[in-house]
């Protein structure tokens, strides 16, 4: 496996302030403008790579690797880019059919006989500048209009919050959902793709390594034959230069040398093992049950509960560049009206950012109970949404108050 070596004069990067980090993303695209040549690059190799990826992406890898296949010679390159993103959010499944992105979106499109468009709405585009709320593209669509045989997958950062805590055995079964169902519509019927390599994170400080392993071996036991993984972790060193607050973002030379990695592996693994004749057989769609949006979830728990522990959420530059977060309290069970909790302590997920705008916490406090109606948040689309949560609490069930579910959901 190839990895990431890090310059001689490598030195321990500083925290950046939210207005330089939320600058720095539209830097990292604009300061790799694409050479109008590698537009006229002629075909060859694979006839179409498509290119998806999350926040990381718009950081400068997205555009890197869209660069490296257009100056290899590959065909047609098409390169999408949108913040906050979960494989849901490309599907057409019911509960992400409206998926948006607020805090980011890229892309650059392959156009025949003229140089690609190059479309980009990010912060730091010019002073104070925030980007405007775009739906995330249809992995069903972009394969019909594409018609990749390579298709480049870089998510996994926004499934992070699934993944604290250490009951490792319970973690495949919670990713689950997000992966089988976006893969079979990569491979259904009549898609032309050949390969998928899936770029996994790099180190994120804020899960463990086992999580991330966990995480890892999950997209590898995905059953499609022209699956590949790509396990980051391998390809640079944490921490990076220019790391950024949530100890997760990061741009500049680290993010070149993950995105030149990457294209080493793969180029590696096309001449060790070139793409198939046919695209790839086909799987069926997976029946897990998938988090939903709809606001007509029915709170399986009722139950009275007094607020135990309550801690102050992450900030606004915290959280950079998403708008919304969620704070965990921990509540006492004291009467259960319905449903079943064998628990005597339960973590409850507040709102506590909405769209960019700091939701009041004041009139939850310490030794007040009341009457909660709880689902649990793994089966809302919430559950990747960044989270803090007392230290200690990391085996509670995690819930949602119906309330707060309808409120997100009206909202986003």
């Amino acid at each position: 496996m190839m990895t990431g070596k890090e310059p001689s004069d490598f030195h321990a990067p500083s925290g950046l302030s939210r207005r330089r980090f939320l600058q720095g993303t539209g830097a990292a695209l604009l300061s790799m403008a694409m050479p109008k040549a590698l537009a006229q690059a002629v075909p060859a190799k694979a006839s179409s790579v498509l290119i998806i990826g999350d926040s990381m992406a718009l950081c400068g890898f997205g555009q890197q690797l869209d660069k490296l296949f257009r100056g290899a010679g590959y065909g047609w390159v098409n390169t999408y880019m949108a913040c906050g993103t979960n494989p849901l959010s490309w599907t057409t499944l019911k509960g992400f059919q409206s998926a948006k992105t607020r805090c980011g979106f890229s892309k650059i499109e392959s156009r025949p006989g003229q140089p690609p468009l190059v479309f980009q709405d990010t912060y730091g585009m010019s002073r104070g500048h925030r980007p405007a709320s775009y739906p995330v593209p249809k992995i069903e669509t972009l394969i019909t209009d594409c018609r990749p045989e390579i298709l480049v997958v870089q998510l996994g950062n926004n499934l992070f919050d699934l993944l604290k805590g250490g009951n490792f055995t319970k973690m495949p079964t919670l990713l689950q959902p997000y992966l089988g169902p976006f893969l079979a519509r990569v491979f259904s019927e009549g898609s032309p793709v050949r390969r998928v390599y899936w770029v996994a994170p790099p180190v994120c400080e804020r899960i463990s390594s086992q999580s991330q392993d966990v995480l890892v071996e999950s997209i590898k036991a995905q059953t499609p034959e022209g699956l590949r993984v790509i396990d980051s972790r391998l390809l640079i060193q944490f921490p990076y230069r220019n790391l950024q607050p949530d100890r997760q973002h990061f741009f500049g030379a680290d993010m070149k040398i993950w995105a030149d990695s990457v294209f080493a592996l793969i180029e590696q693994d096309l001449t060790e093992s070139p793409l198939p004749a046919t695209p790839t057989a086909r799987i069926e769609a997976t029946p897990e049950p998938l988090p939903t949006a709809t606001t007509k979830i029915p709170a399986p728990l009722v139950l009275r509960a007094r607020l135990e522990r309550k801690i102050q959420p992450f900030t606004l530059e915290e959280i950079a560049p998403y708008h919304e977060s969620l704070v965990g309290f921990v509540y006492r069970v004291l009467d259960v009206h319905e449903g079943q909790c064998e628990s005597k302590f339960l973590l409850v997920l507040r709102p506590a950012h909405i769209d960019g705008a700091a939701v009041p916490l004041d009139k939850f406090q310490p030794y007040k109970s009341a009457v909660l109606r709880l689902i649990p948040i793994e089966e809302t689309r919430w559950a990747t949404l960044k989270t803090k949560e007392p230290p200690g609490t990391e085996e509670l069930d995690r819930y949602l108050c119906e309330e707060d579910h309808i409120a997100l959901t009206n909202a986003l």
